[in-house]
């Protein structure tokens, strides 16, 4: 189980210095294990504090982030970069029904797109059949069943959250044309998503050549988190956060959100520093 978390995120995540494995790493942040069943929550009130301070160090561009952050609030365009975001979730919930739930709360976060959140369905069955052993025959039969099942308008009123009429009828517009696909996961859909790509074209398992001690390290925690073996309460912060420049101005510091931090260079209005995860450059 723990080799087959190890292969996917080093195929999706193949190079360490990327946006993709940022929004990664703040994704597993913020995980929570449930205190009272297996798996986790995505823990938005956290993740809005990690999204504050990544807008600091980011490297590279997300329009949805940048929308946010000016906002504080989703809007309806493509999220091209959301994979990323929920590989994390998906492998830490062992029931479709919190999976699901969890997902489309960490993708809603940024965007209300149909087209987004139907490819985050796709994705998150196809990446749960997957550790479930699942042969692609079967990925594509199930995820068409939870697609054909689900409803939009029943996932927000569930969660308390109001939309449009006539979002719900687009939305069911888009869902049935995606049904009408002979296939769900056709060749568009695996060139476009590197996790499907992997899961659709590339399941024999990779060699030792190629993996990193930070892939092993975040797969041994995943599975940890999947089988409920990690304790919630080493994982919670403090409400205040304290600004990251009052804390620059010190040689070492520890911070709630990245940990024990050293400074190695300041140079006019950036900050180099290294913590557990690597070296972050720090815009001040």
């Amino acid at each position: 189980m723990e080799d087959r978390i190890n292969n996917l995120l080093s195929s999706c995540y193949d190079n360490r210095d990327t946006i993709e494995f940022q929004l990664f790493l703040i994704s597993v942040k913020c995980l929570i294990p449930y205190e009272n069943n297996i798996g986790c929550l995505f823990d938005t009130d956290r993740y809005k504090k990690e999204i504050e301070l990544f807008s600091c160090y980011m490297a590279g561009n997300d329009e949805t982030i940048n929308y946010w952050l000016q906002n504080k609030r989703p809007w309806d365009m493509e999220d091209r970069l959301f994979e990323f975001k929920i590989i994390p979730l998906i492998l830490t919930n062992t029931l479709w029904e919190n999976t699901i739930v969890e997902v489309f709360k960490a993708v809603t976060f940024y965007t209300l797109n149909k087209n987004t959140l139907l490819d985050a369905l796709l994705i998150s069955s196809a990446v749960y059949e997957y550790m479930d052993k699942a042969d692609r025959e079967r990925i594509e039969e199930i995820t068409r069943e939870r697609l054909i099942d689900f409803s939009i308008k029943e996932y927000f009123t569930k969660n308390e959250l109001e939309i449009a009429r006539d979002y719900i009828i687009a939305f069911e517009k888009e869902r049935i044309k995606l049904l009408s696909r002979p296939m769900l996961f056709d060749d568009d859909m695996k060139g476009t998503y590197k996790v499907l790509n992997y899961i659709f074209e590339k399941t024999k398992e990779s060699s030792e050549e190629g993996k990193s001690d930070t892939i092993d390290s975040f797969s041994t925690y995943l599975y940890k988190l999947r089988k409920g073996l990690i304790n919630p309460e080493k994982l919670i912060i403090p409400d205040e956060i304290p600004d990251i420049r009052e804390c620059l101005k010190n040689p070492a510091f520890s911070h709630p959100l990245l940990g024990r931090c050293r400074v190695l260079k300041k140079t006019g209005n950036t900050a180099l520093i290294r913590n557990k995860s690597g070296l972050l450059r720090i815009r001040i």
